[in-house]
C-alpha cells in the first residue's frame, strides 16, 4: 500500500531534518559554511513538509494536532525547527546553533512515528476552546525553549576554551554578551508562554473534570519545569547570573520541559493519558 499524502509528507520531514542535522555536524566540525548554508535550505524544506502533512491531517480528521502523542509530538518538532528558522532569518550568524536543535527536533518527530497514528475524536470535555489555547501556548513555548537551548549551547561553545583547530568556525559566532541576550529574551517568552499555557490548562481542567488542579503527574511535571525556568529568570534578575551559569540552566532545563509535554504520560499514568495515548 503507497502512503498517503499526509504520511509521504511527514517522512519527507524526518528525513529532511536528519538531512539538516548531518549537514550543521559537518558545519561545526569541519568548518564548512557551505553545508551550514545547505542545512539551513534542507530545514526550510523539511518545515514546508511538515506544515504540509499538519494541514493535511487537520483537514483529513476535522481538527488540530491536539490528541494523542503522535500530534504533540510532531508540532512540538515543528515549533522547535519554526522558532530556529525564525531566529536565524534576523541572525545569520547563529544558525550553527542548528547542531543542537534539528537533532533534537529529528528525535521527536522520529519519536511520533513509533506510536499509533489513529486520531481521536474532538467530544465531550475535548471540545471546548480552552483546550486549542492551552496546546497553542505548550507549542509557543516549547518553541521558545528551544530556541533559548540552542542560543545557550552556541554560547557555551563560543565562551568556552577550544584549541587553534576551532577557534576559526566559533570566531563566526555573535558576541558572547548577544549570545546570553537573546537566551534570556527567549526564555523569558517561554516563561510567559508557558504561564498562559498552565492557566488555560487549569481552566479547560474545571470544565472537563470540576477541578483546576489535582497534582496529575502531567501538570506536576508542567509545574516543575515551569519553576525551573522561573528560577533561571529569578537567578538572572535578582542576583545578577550571567554567562556560562545562567546558560547551563537553559540547556539543562529543556530535556526537563520535553519529559513534561511527552515523557510523562510514557512513564506514569496520567489522567491525561487518554488525551496523549500512545
Amino acid at each position: 500500500m503507497s502512503p498517503t499524502p499526509e504520511i509521504a509528507a511527514a517522512w519527507l520531514a524526518i528525513i529532511a531534518y536528519a538531512a539538516s542535522s548531518v549537514g550543521f555536524t559537518i558545519g561545526a566540525i569541519f568548518g564548512k559554511r557551505r553545508a551550514e548554508e545547505v542545512a539551513v535550505i534542507i530545514a526550510v524544506i523539511g518545515l514546508a513538509a511538515h506544515a504540509a502533512a499538519i494541514t493535511l491531517r487537520w483537514v483529513r480528521i476535522g481538527h488540530g494536532p491536539f490528541l494523542g502523542f503522535y500530534e504533540v509530538a510532531s508540532l512540538l518538532a515543528f515549533m522547535a525547527v519554526a522558532c530556529f528558522l525564525g531566529i536565524i532569518a534576523r541572525h545569520r550568524d547563529v544558525r550553527i546553533a542548528g547542531v543542537a536543535v534539528m537533532p533534537v527536533a529529528f528525535l521527536v518527530m522520529g519519536a511520533s512515528f513509533l506510536v499509533s497514528k489513529d486520531s481521536m475524536a474532538v467530544e465531550g470535555s475535548l471540545a471546548s476552546y480552552w483546550l486549542a489555547i492551552h496546546v497553542a501556548f505548550a507549542n509557543l513555548a516549547f518553541g521558545a525553549y528551544a530556541a533559548s537551548f540552542a542560543l545557550a549551547v552556541a554560547y557555551l561553545m563560543k565562551h568556552g576554551k577550544p584549541n587553534r583547530r576551532w577557534q576559526s568556525l566559533l570566531d563566526r559566532f555573535p558576541e558572547p554578551d548577544t549570545l546570553d541576550a537573546l537566551t534570556y529574551r527567549f526564555v523569558g517568552a517561554g516563561f510567559v508562554f508557558q504561564t498562559v499555557m498552565i492557566v488555560s490548562g487549569s481552566i479547560w481542567a474545571n470544565e472537563a473534570w470540576g477541578r483546576y488542579w489535582g497534582w496529575d503527574p502531567v501538570e506536576t511535571w508542567s509545574l516543575i519545569a515551569w519553576a525551573i525556568y522561573a528560577i533561571y529568570l529569578h537567578l538572572t534578575m535578582t542576583l545578577g547570573w550571567r554567562g556560562k551559569r545562567a546558560a547551563w540552566v537553559a540547556v539543562l532545563a529543556l530535556p526537563v520541559i520535553l519529559f513534561s509535554l511527552l515523557g510523562v504520560p510514557i512513564v506514569y499514568q496520567s489522567i491525561h493519558g487518554a488525551y496523549l495515548r500512545l
